[in-house]
């Protein structure tokens, strides 16, 4: 996951009162903002690229379902406009630019705004960033933002072409489930692929083959483990924000699958805590590594100092400049010296081994 570090935020929020300012974005993911309309009903479907600045109210067609994929929300202005356009309070703009990520549902009268994140992992790496996503829901409308290209809602789209399922034949409301659970799919398969790699990093680890990396990453994963469940208990808290449906835009035949997502939610939530359990086994076991490690080599430290420490004792004694000493001028002392030590040394090996030291 992106480090988020205090001397970039230093350099990119304004110098006065940040709820003051006009709305800046303050993220690390300098897209292009695009906009595509995609508007269906049960026969037939449509896809517009829209150009910035062009009112989106003007765009909606009452008697289909309008969905407005913005990708990238770089362009601070333009976000503004379009929050701005369907009365959203500033406070929800700047949430929705900032680079601390914030989850919240708010039901306005005539909208209602979801600002998440999604997870997902960087091109050709193991390491999982976030982005934010946002929607405003209407009646006839829902505008979703994310803020990196990364393809979540690609299924959904190619559903729709293909009129696949009940989409194309349910009404907004519909989309927006679908959408809240492409993003929470997205999420769930995020973690089942580190999962899978961390079953690779067990496998190595049983083989004793640990490593610096593997413990960097498995830090890492410990990391991105915690922003993943906070953002996941924070949805769940903001949700019955949803569910009450105070603007009635949520159908009476259609609550059924919010409450099917808040299933998935919980079931998320248990992902998680699968996914910290295995998490927690594998560090354990890195940090059993890395003891038997070196009690191999405090063992065979200990080994060798054994059999040093007897043959110390005799150098020792031989070492004595006494006058009378009988070994000193004997003939063959050097050599019967160095039998006696090698045959000691033999012995004290001997020794361990029966011991089963070693």
């Amino acid at each position: 996951m992106s480090k988020r570090t205090p001397k970039r935020l230093k350099n990119k929020l304004p110098r006065n009162n940040y709820l003051l300012t006009k709305p800046a974005y303050l993220g690390d993911k300098d897209i292009p903002m695009s906009v595509e309309l995609l508007q269906y009903d049960s026969m037939r479907m449509e896809i517009k690229n829209m150009s910035l600045q062009t009112p989106l109210k003007s765009s909606i067609d009452n008697s289909k379902v309008n969905w407005f994929r913005v990708q990238g929300i770089s362009d601070a202005a333009e976000v503004n406009r379009i929050c701005r356009e369907f009365d959203l309070h500033g406070f929800d703009v700047k949430d929705l630019l900032a680079d601390q990520r914030v989850v919240k549902i708010v039901a306005y009268d005539k909208v209602t705004f979801i600002l998440m994140s999604s997870f997902y992992l960087e091109s050709d790496t193991s390491n999982i960033d976030d982005m934010q996503v946002a929607f405003i829901f209407g009646e006839n409308f829902v505008i979703s933002f994310q803020e990196a290209l990364v393809p979540i809602f690609e299924e959904v789209k190619q559903d729709i072409e293909e009129n696949n399922g009940m989409i194309r034949q349910k009404s907004t409301d519909f989309l927006l489930y679908i959408l809240l659970n492409a993003v929470n799919l997205s999420n769930i398969n995020t973690l089942m692929t580190v999962e899978d790699k961390l079953a690779d990093i067990e496998d190595q680890l049983i083989m004793r083959k640990d490593s610096v990396d593997i413990l960097q990453f498995m830090h890492r994963c410990r990391v991105n483990y915690m922003h993943i469940k906070r953002t996941v208990i924070a949805l769940r808290e903001e949700y019955s924000n949803l569910l009450h449906n105070t603007n009635k835009l949520i159908k009476e035949e259609n609550i059924v699958y919010f409450n099917d997502f808040d299933d998935r939610m919980r079931t998320t939530l248990g992902d998680l805590a699968s996914f910290h359990e295995s998490l927690t086994s594998l560090l354990d076991l890195y940090y059993n590594n890395n003891n038997l490690k070196m009690n191999e080599i405090i063992k065979r430290l200990t080994i060798v100092s054994t059999i040093f420490i007897p043959l110390t004792f005799m150098v020792g004694v031989w070492g004595m400049n006494f006058k009378f000493m009988p070994e000193i001028e004997w003939e063959y002392g050097y050599f019967f010296s160095w039998i006696v030590l090698a045959l000691v040394a033999l012995c004290t090996y001997l020794w361990m081994r029966k011991q089963k030291w070693f």
